[in-house]
């Protein structure tokens, strides 16, 4: 599992904060896990094309 400490300007710990209340959790920690699952990640070779990356 990875750790990580992040800085929030004001205006984004407020968002974690409304996010945290709305959502009933108990900790912005949970909030922001829950906030990170909107978003999805695809990581491609950027020098090969798909034919030459998957061939085995």
């Amino acid at each position: 599992m990875a750790k990580m400490q992040l800085d929030l300007s004001k205006e984004e710990g407020k968002i974690v904060e409304v996010y945290k209340l709305v959502h009933d959790l108990k900790t912005k920690q949970e909030a922001i896990k829950r906030m990170i699952l909107y978003f999805e990640a695809e990581i491609k070779p950027k020098k090969l094309n798909n034919k030459d990356y998957f061939q085995v």
